[in-house]
């Protein structure tokens, strides 16, 4: 792929997503205000816990390396194992250790450690925090109150100090009746060469290599010669003679080694360096953490919530709702615009300055333009989905539009049931479409049912008298007499018909006028109602031109140069009750 359509994508995926940090910035704001407050909330009303460390250090013990020490049990007591410092650890949390801290403090009484559990919530204030590649460890210990955790951090190093010296001592006399049991020669002799000090000595190693020796060669002269030769002789000799000072070495060590234990000269290789202190501030909550946590969490669920949102949203709000939800070509947006009451809705045309409405209508006006290059007349109706979408309004300026083209343009009302456009061009409502339909000889009649609007080349077909059979109307032959005549003297003619739901009075014109542009209100009507009233009118045989977005509410990156230009202009909605008869205005928005 080259670089620049990889650096155009990319751009692309920055804008659809800050486009939807703009669209749904409610949802994120919302969302994200929450989670910071509910954290500011809980940081700032949390219990607060201070946390104290003792420092201890855990030499290896001494006694030789590595080696076996037999006692009178026969058991072994490894004295350099690999596992030598996990197990420190685990004993330091020791159920039998830390109920004994419990009963010097009379913890069960405190508030922190009340009732019969103290044991365990004492286990998990107690934290065992070794110091890598070395053999320093920390006991630190969590409560709500400073100097008791100093307290406990304290009695539990010297409570796993006096125990690791008892079990010393114990290991040690364990030894020293094993070496002192009055037991027979050969059994004490056994005992004594088993010693890990005698088996790693290394003038001991060195005599029982020469024995060895010694020994290979007295097995070869026995096969050679009688047991007097002199060379068998003198090498029993020599191996007797090695024999006893091994013996006389090893008598020596264990003289030595029973003297180290019954002095109890071995001492602690636990010893307490830092004895923990009061802690000055709590280690929790942490605060200034919290509240960056819940800043920069808060925005994460406020943009999935956002996006979420945008996931499920039914509605259309941008082109590509438009093509891809709905699969119609897109032909604009139409800008909500508030207006004085006084003006028409029309206005914004015939206003000397560019307006953001202006400027939407006539590029509504081009896409029309192309989409009906094909037909012969140049015909086609309006209608939407449900009622309030705003397209008498769009009919009314899109109207306009045409007839500043030069084109003759006539706007048909062909809602009989909730008329409006007579309100829109301020017109008079008194003959029109019904009357025609109703009770006309001819078309030579409908002439005088044309009433001219403020542009010269634009004329409007009002509903007349609200008729009690709409649809018994345009079932006759009139509406195609209709038709054919306004084709024939206009070079457009735009219907504005009723929605889609709940009536199907927008199928009856569509037998004469197979052409239809769609009207949505933005980010309001439901993309599955919208599916089903254009599913109609393609069984139909409709052609949809396409969908215009009515009502839209412009806003970033997609559509910033309408910002550019007109930010100083306001959004309006004209929309009418059950009978008709009342106006009212949506809030205002800016840009």
């Amino acid at each position: 792929m080259p670089p620049e359509t990889q650096t155009q994508e990319l751009e692309l995926d920055i804008t659809h997503y800050l486009n939807l940090v703009s669209r749904r910035r409610w949802i994120l704001i919302s969302c994200w205000a929450s989670v910071f407050l509910i954290v500011a909330l809980a940081t700032f009303n949390m219990r607060p816990i201070y946390t104290a460390q003792s420092l201890l250090i855990i030499e290896k013990e001494r006694g030789g390396g590595g080696g076996r020490m037999v006692s009178d049990n026969e058991s072994l007591v490894e004295r350099n194992n690999e596992d030598y410092y996990q197990t420190q650890y685990q004993l330091l949390k020791s159920q039998t250790l830390l109920r004994k801290v419990s009963t010097k403090l009379n913890l069960p009484r405190l508030d922190d450690f009340y009732g019969r559990n103290a044991v365990a919530k004492l286990t998990g204030a107690v934290t065992i925090a070794p110091i890598p590649r070395s053999r320093l460890v920390y006991i630190k210990v969590e409560t709500h109150d400073p100097s008791l955790s100093a307290s406990i951090s304290n009695t539990l190093a010297k409570a796993y100090i006096e125990q690791n010296l008892s079990n010393q001592l114990f290991i040690s006399q364990d030894v020293l009746r094993a070496l002192q049991s009055k037991q027979s020669d050969t059994q004490s002799r056994a005992l004594f060469d088993s010693l890990p000090a005698v088996v790693n000595n290394p003038l001991m190693q060195q005599l029982k290599q020469e024995a060895a020796r010694l020994q290979a060669q007295m097995s070869e002269f026995s096969e050679r010669y009688t047991p007097r030769h002199p060379q068998v002789t003198s090498l029993k000799a020599r191996l007797d003679t090695l024999k006893s000072q091994m013996t006389t070495e090893t008598d020596r060590i264990v003289q030595s080694l029973k003297i180290d234990l019954s002095g109890q000269l071995m001492g602690n290789n636990i010893r307490l360096i830092d004895p923990a202190l009061p802690p000055e501030r709590p280690s929790k909550p942490k605060k200034r953490l919290n509240l960056l946590i819940g800043l920069l969490g808060g925005f994460v669920a406020g943009f999935l919530a956002a996006s979420l949102a945008d996931v499920i949203d039914q509605t259309v709000r941008t082109q590509e709702d438009a093509e891809n939800k709905l699969g119609l070509p897109f032909l604009g947006f139409v800008p909500m615009t508030v207006l004085d009451k006084k003006d028409p809705v029309y206005q914004p045309m015939f206003s000397k300055e560019q307006s953001l409405t202006s400027e939407s209508v006539r590029n509504l006006r081009t896409m029309i333009d192309f989409a009906e290059i094909s037909q012969k007349h140049k015909s086609f109706l309006v209608t939407s989905s449900m009622q309030g979408e705003g397209k008498s309004y769009v009919c009314a300026n899109l109207a306009v539009a045409l007839s500043q083209m030069g084109d003759k343009v006539l706007l048909i009302d062909g809602d009989m049931r909730r008329s409006n456009l007579h309100k829109l061009f301020r017109l008079s409502n008194e003959k029109g479409l019904s009357d025609f339909l109703a009770k006309s000889q001819g078309v030579s009649e409908l002439e005088g049912l044309m009433q001219q609007t403020s542009s010269d080349r634009l004329s409007v077909l009002v509903c007349g008298s609200r008729p009690p059979n709409p649809a018994e109307l345009l079932n006759t032959p009139r509406l195609a007499a209709l038709i054919a005549w306004a084709q024939e003297h206009y070079d457009r003619v735009v219907v504005d018909c009723p929605p889609m739901f709940p009536i199907s009075d927008t199928l009856l014109w569509a037998k004469h006028i197979p052409a239809c542009m769609f009207i949505v209100k933005y980010g309001k009507t439901r993309v599955p109602l919208i599916k089903a009233a254009t599913k109609r009118l393609l069984n139909a045989d409709v052609k949809i031109l396409g969908a215009a977005v009515n009502m839209a509410r412009f806003g970033g990156l997609s559509y910033s140069y309408y910002g550019h230009y007109y930010h100083n202009y306001n959004y309006y909605h004209y929309y009418h009750d059950e009978t008709g008869e009342s106006e009212k205005r949506e809030p205002q928005l800016k840009t």
